[in-house]
């Protein structure tokens, strides 16, 4: 019973892993986010599993902003939806880490 069930959690977030990945999202993984003031970081994401952050869904938790230090919602970004600028600044950022 108790395996059963870990089976069916499991392969419920793989799917929705593998339902961010082919929507454009970068999970799992170091993933771009954006606070609820704007502000556009990396961060590790993987669905069903967060540490740092409070999960308000798939795409959606609430945490603490390192760019602006502040608590807030952050929000996946997909990859496409950047423009080359915020992906440079966010490769940039990336190398610091």
């Amino acid at each position: 019973m108790i395996v059963g069930i870990l089976v069916i959690v499991v392969l419920a977030l793989a799917a929705l892993n593998l339902w961010a990945r082919r929507s454009g999202y970068g999970v799992p993984g170091r993933a771009a986010v954006r606070c609820g003031k704007g502000h556009l970081f990396r961060t590790t994401w993987v669905e069903g599993a967060s540490v740092t952050m409070i999960k308000l869904g798939p795409v959606l938790r609430y945490g603490r902003c390192p760019v602006g230090h502040h608590w807030s919602t952050i929000r996946l970004v997909k990859e496409a939806d950047l423009t080359d600028a915020e992906r440079r600044a966010l490769d940039e950022e990336s190398d610091r880490d």
